[in-house]
């Protein structure tokens, strides 16, 4: 019994380094793709760091490479479609 708990604990404690390593990399990636987008572009808008900041590893790397030819910053975020994602309306200011 004890040796069968051992073995789940050691599971998910390589389960946890192999997400972190992963999160780690994301954001490493995100944090580059946000300088460069900066060095191309100018001031990269809040909404813009949070959006790549939440993206997943495939669409960050996919911008990444976009990065390096397209002509505006909008470019560079458009849905794989080619389309440009709508952004969410403004949230209501309380009065």
């Amino acid at each position: 019994m004890k040796d069968a708990l051992d073995e789940l604990r050691q599971e998910g404690r390589i389960e946890g380094r192999i997400e972190g390593r992963v999160e780690g990399r994301v954001e490493g990636r995100a944090d580059t793709l946000l300088k460069q987008l900066a060095a191309r572009f100018g001031r990269v808008p809040a909404e813009t760091r949070a959006r790549i900041l939440a993206a997943n590893e495939a669409t960050v790397t996919r911008w990444s490479i976009r990065v390096l030819t397209a002509p505006t910053l909008e470019a560079v975020l458009r849905s794989p479609s080619g389309r440009a994602v709508k952004k969410a309306a403004p949230a209501a200011r309380a009065r």
